[in-house]
């Protein structure tokens, strides 16, 4: 039986990986939620970088 395969770079596994971890970290997620709801209300700051 033939499985079908993807080759993708070292950096975008590992970033795959990351973004996982992330979604599977409630307070994490928590945190990106409420900063979403801020950027609408006008509730966030600039850096300068």
């Amino acid at each position: 039986m033939k499985q079908d395969m993807i080759l993708i770079s070292k950096k975008e596994y590992e970033g795959m990986k990351e973004t996982i971890e992330i979604l599977q970290n409630p307070e994490m997620m928590k945190q990106i939620l409420e900063s979403e709801k801020n950027v609408p209300e006008g509730k966030i700051k600039k850096l300068n970088i």
